[in-house]
């Protein structure tokens, strides 16, 4: 099964399921980096790259943690790297720009029309595409941290994305957000309780059955679901379970 045939390629639904997952339950560089390459794979391009970068009430932006798989000329991937922190490049990349302002996956070759470019900025791009990065796609999401906001950042470069790719790479921005997000914040231990809750519910049992089990009200239940949703930084059950599962919490 496929989904919506695209202009040449066309992904199949259970791949993209299997790399949702897999960013769903990952906490640590080595399994994101996995992510990362598998994510490659199913797009079929030459590499990604998932970048978090924390924005202050100051508007300062500093680049917290980069996770990436064959970004760029690999020649010159520590070379561009060094460079970009250097330079404090992500004040002026028009990707990082497009990425604030809007919620939707763009290709890197629609920025023209998607915002007026500096002279600065277009210095950026011709350098950016000596160092290989001449085409790709990238998406962006917020995430409040105390005071600051955190920016993570979906890139993928080589080609640029049929609708098809792009609305891919919308859904797993989603989740691959979230483990760049467990990897810079490790998560919170969970209690006795929440452990057995959650144990329940990857048994199938419902908040009710749950708190019939455990004999406690089913709103008791849901409010401690909601605090292993916040430890875990996932968005609901499922993904609980996932994340669980894979580190071992229960």
């Amino acid at each position: 099964m496929r989904l919506l045939e695209g202009d040449n390629i066309s992904l199949n639904i259970k791949q993209v399921s299997d790399v949702y997952q897999m960013f769903s339950a990952s906490s640590s560089c080595d399994e994101i980096m996995q992510c990362a390459k598998t994510l490659q794979n199913l797009l079929e391009v030459d590499g990604v790259a998932l970048i978090t970068l924390m924005i202050r009430p100051d508007h300062s932006i500093n680049i917290e943690r980069v996770v990436s798989s064959g970004f760029g000329f690999a020649a010159k991937s520590a070379e561009w790297d060094n460079i970009y922190q250097k330079k404090k490049f992500q004040y002026i990349d028009p990707i990082v720009s497009c990425s604030k302002s809007f919620r939707n996956s763009f290709n890197w070759t629609s920025v023209p029309s998607m915002m007026s470019l500096s002279e600065n900025q277009f210095n950026f791009l011709e350098r950016a595409q000596e160092m290989g990065l001449k085409e790709g796609a990238s998406i962006g999401s917020f995430s409040s941290r105390h005071i600051y906001k955190e920016l993570n950042i979906t890139s993928v470069c080589g080609c640029s994305l049929n609708s098809e790719q792009l609305a891919t790479l919308e859904l797993i921005n989603a989740v691959s957000a979230q483990a760049m997000t467990r990897l810079m914040h490790p998560v919170e231990e969970l209690t006795k309780r929440e452990r057995e809750i959650l144990a329940w519910s990857s048994e199938g049992k419902s908040s009710w059955e749950i708190g019939m089990i455990c004999s406690i009200t089913e709103r008791t239940v849901k409010f401690h679901l909601k605090n292993i949703y916040k430890k875990l930084n996932v968005q609901n059950r499922a993904q609980a379970i996932v994340c669980a599962i894979r580190q071992g919490l229960i």
